[in-house]
């Protein structure tokens, strides 16, 4: 949901340092062997995983600098690389390396301004990097990295591109199951600060994330934004391409992507999110604002998003992904969206001054299991925008919501929209199950109500969609896994919160399962209440051979 400006202040912290001066380590290792490669970004931005993604993606690296180590306190602290490493030729440096190494801190500023053809990658050498804090510690972030553009950060392991390492090749070749912990570079906050994201980015467009696992964010795991000018503008945040994330068991979102201040905004145009798994996340799996022209989001998994509904930061950060689009043609397609509580897409058309007309797109979604409503369309879209909806499948509408908002009812429709969107919506061959209309005033899946024009939609079972392997106890319905807390703090007067036996809730990133009915009892120490479950694997991969895998919904594996 929309934040508050003095929570969002709060969060802004994250990029303040927590070291007064530049740790020292180990010098760098610098080599100059101009090999000329254009460092190309290789495959195209497709939902269709290879059985074995194919080395060489980023090209032979010629010159490349290897950063100092971790400091005796484990913190790398390089607020601007550049003047740190004068004697570097920032604009022909192909491989930025991180050593291996287990990071308290990690700081990477000012980098540099590179062109599209050859894109500066960084990466980790020599093993897995891993940044996690000390327990205790008061610092008031864990990673932040900013400035420049066109540049790749990777924990991809790739011999021929000499990114990465072979002990830790996160899902590469499919292994999901396996990839817990296996990432080249893996972010922990241990859940140390209720501010913290697992790495924040701030001053920089036109760059790539991929083959990263973030965890335990004490909020958002990736947190992309941009901060006012001094004349009051905001530079945009376009061209970013986020893929082949593992974020997952964080204690708000799992990616949070530009604003919901006040115009100006950073506009986003032409990001692609894909091919990304965001899981078990205390408020919304995916929060991204400020979207433009060009932007695509597909083949993503969604899974088990507002699982700290009853106890989150505030009220209503409920939902399962937040979107908000600005102008141009937008499309989200091939998503699964799977778990909420309030609606499973908060959607909002917001456009500003200058913005292009909306083209917004959502097709061959997959929507199931949440508490309240299916989506909420709000905000106001501006002249010549329009809207579709098409080949989109809900389920699982099951009201709920009371539990926490005892005033709550039934919205008894599927999609809900504001009064103050007047423009074109088409909803077309859409599929709904349940005894809820698809929207206010029309009565099946055909007709005419305002600027809604509604074809061939049906009212009809919906095949649940199935995943390889969640490693959660077999029949596991979507909205029994809940983040263990104390008290609803949500609820009036913030009752205790009594689990019955068999409840399944997370717990410092742990899994387990109530033997017995029982409150006030934390899982770790009360064993005699609560059976501790073995993780996850969250192979959240479309079982091959179904409905769904056939349609290219979610994540995919072509493998033979």
């Amino acid at each position: 949901m929309i934040r508050s400006l003095s929570v969002l202040c709060l969060i802004a912290c994250f990029a303040s340092a927590c070291s007064g001066d530049s740790p020292e380590g180990a010098g760098p290792d610098e080599s100059q062997t101009d090999a000329g490669g254009d460092g190309g970004t290789g495959p195209t931005d497709g939902g269709a995983l290879a059985a074995c993604e194919p080395f060489g993606r980023f090209g032979a690296p010629g010159n490349t600098l290897t950063l100092p180590g971790p400091s005796a306190n484990g913190e790398m602290y390089i607020p601007d690389v550049q003047a740190r490493f004068p004697s570097t030729n920032w604009s022909t440096l192909d491989r930025l390396y991180i050593p291996a190494g287990r990071y308290t801190l990690i700081n990477l500023g000012n980098l540099p301004n590179r062109p599209a053809s050859r894109p500066l990658v960084i990466t980790n050498t020599g093993g897995q990097v891993v940044i996690r804090p000390n327990p205790g510690s008061t610092q008031g972030y864990i990673w932040s990295m900013g400035g420049g553009s066109n540049w790749v950060l990777t924990g991809r392991y790739d011999a021929d591109s000499g990114t990465g390492h072979a002990d830790f090749p996160g899902h590469r070749c499919g292994a999901y199951a396996t990839s817990r912990e296996r990432y080249g570079i893996l972010s922990d906050d241990i859940f140390l600060n209720g501010g913290h994201m697992g790495l924040g980015i701030g001053g920089a467009h036109s760059f790539e994330l991929e083959y990263l696992e973030i965890t335990r964010a004490g909020f958002a795991g990736l947190r992309i934004t941009r901060s006012p000018n001094g004349d009051g503008t905001v530079s945009p945040i376009n061209d970013i391409k986020l893929h082949d994330l593992y974020i997952h068991d964080t204690a708000s979102e799992a990616i949070y992507f530009g604003s919901t201040q006040g115009a100006p905004t950073p506009l986003g145009s032409n990001l692609k999110v894909y091919n990304n798994r965001l899981v078990r996340t205390g408020t919304e799996s995916l929060q991204i604002q400020n979207l433009g022209d060009g932007t695509e989001v597909h083949h993503n998994v969604f899974a088990y998003g507002a699982i700290d509904w009853r106890a989150a930061f505030s009220m209503y950060q409920d939902n399962n992904s937040q979107a908000q689009v600005r102008g141009g043609t937008i499309r989200f397609h091939h998503n699964v969206f799977l778990g909420g509580a309030g609606a499973l897409l908060n959607f909002f058309a917001q456009a500003e001054a200058g913005d292009l007309p909306l083209n917004v797109e959502f097709t061959d979604n997959y929507f199931a299991d949440t508490l309240s409503l299916g989506i909420w369309f709000g905000g106001t879209s501006g002249a010549g925008a329009k809207f579709n909806w098409e080949r989109n499948a809900f389920r699982g509408l099951d009201f709920g919501y009371q539990s926490v908002y005892p005033t709550a009812t039934d919205p008894g429709v599927v999609l809900s929209k504001a009064g103050t969107i007047t423009s074109p919506i088409t909803l077309k061959e859409n599929r709904w199950e349940g005894g809820r209309r698809l929207i206010s005033g029309l009565t099946g899946g055909g007709g005419t109500v305002g600027s809604v024009t509604a074809t061939g939609n049906v009212n009809g079972a919906v095949t649940a969609l199935t995943f390889v392997n969640t490693g959660l106890p077999a029949g596991t319905a979507t909205r029994q896994l809940e983040r263990w807390t104390a008290k609803a703090t949500l609820a009036p007067n913030s009752p205790d919160m009594t689990y019955a036996a068999g409840a399944l809730v997370m717990h410092d990133g742990q899994l387990y399962r109530a033997k017995a009915q029982n409150t006030n009892k934390p899982p770790p120490a009360n064993t005699a209440q609560w059976e501790h479950l073995p993780l996850p694997v969250d192979d959240l991969r479309t079982a091959p051979g179904t409905e769904w895998a056939q349609r290219g919904v979610g994540l995919l594996d072509v493998a033979p």
